[in-house]
């Protein structure tokens, strides 16, 4: 489908999916043994986003599951943008380090430095700010061999990524022009550099039609710098996002009002992608990542819990 085409779709289409999609008495939600066992997705509608994300890791268990005491948190939020649903909101960021807190971790590192005005864009207290300000800013980078990749052989991210026991990824699902979609499995470039990044744009940052030059290339590198680690929990901003114009926007913006929290990082964009009214299976990077084995796309399968607020 040309990118004229399923940007013309989307406008006409995405609310009508949506509400269908969401609706809770979908069979994947009331799957058989759902109530006995931890779901493998969580789903959280609300406009309060605080709260909806800490429901969501309620949902799976609560923070203490993936955080245990004493331990390094490694926190990648999507925080570099700043047109409306281009970023994931500091809300649901704010929450996640509180949870980690509470939970007893011995200190929590950004992967990836925020923006002096993130978090100006939530109403903090004075206890927030000084939650905020005791995060620990990233430290050096090293070089790692991706074992498995075609592609991409070694990235550069920043060490804590590697050396934290516990990593936290808070991506926003939205729309790219070069691989149509972005979240979790994207979200991991925020760890290495610009000179490898670059790599991964095909050397060229210059769009061509509204597309990257080589967008397979751009894919296939996401996917497979995802063989280097496996993140411990998912939690994606799908609230507000821009579903044309992607990733700085501006662009059409779609309100889901959800936040998705999960371990598995395919399945995690494979709803994502359905926020967008998009097919995981058209998506090459979450169809790459399924074919390394980094999780399931087929949503057929999974436990979703589902929750209103």
């Amino acid at each position: 489908m040309s990118l004229l085409t399923r940007r013309s779709f989307l406008s006409t289409a995405t609310a009508a999916t949506l509400a269908a999609f969401l609706a809770p008495k979908r069979a994947a939600a009331s799957a058989p043994g759902l109530q006995q066992g931890t779901p493998d997705l969580a789903v959280v509608k609300g406009s309060n986003y605080y709260d909806a994300t800490i429901r969501a890791v309620d949902e799976l268990g609560g923070m203490q599951k993936f955080v245990p005491r004493g331990s390094r948190v490694g926190l990648l939020v999507n925080s570099s943008f700043e047109k409306p649903g281009t970023y994931a909101k500091p809300q649901i960021a704010l929450a996640v380090l509180t949870m980690c807190v509470n939970a007893g971790a011995k200190e929590v590192i950004s992967l990836e430095d925020a923006p002096s005005s993130y978090w100006k864009r939530a109403s903090l207290s004075k206890e927030q700010q000084d939650l905020v300000a005791s995060i620990k800013p990233p430290g050096e980078r090293t070089t790692v061999a991706v074992q498995g990749g075609s592609q991409l052989k070694e990235i550069d991210p920043v060490r804590d990524f590697l050396e934290c026991d516990v990593l936290i990824n808070v991506p926003i699902f939205k729309d790219h022009e070069g691989v149509r979609f972005t979240g979790t499995l994207k979200n991991i470039m925020g760890v290495t550099s610009y000179s490898t990044n670059r790599y991964f744009h095909s050397v060229s940052l210059i769009p061509i039609e509204g597309f990257y030059n080589d967008p397979v290339h751009l894919a296939e590198c996401i996917a497979e710098a995802n063989l280097v680690r496996r993140p411990t929990l998912c939690i994606g901003d799908g609230t507000e996002m821009i579903t044309t114009n992607g990733p700085s926007g501006p662009g059409k913006i779609a309100r889901p009002q959800v936040v998705v929290a999960g371990a598995d990082r395919v399945a995690m964009d494979s709803f994502g992608a359905t926020l967008l009214n998009l097919r995981p299976e058209d998506i090459p990077t979450i169809r790459r990542a399924a074919e390394l084995g980094l999780g399931s796309m087929d949503l057929g399968k999974l436990r979703i819990s589902r929750v209103e607020l």
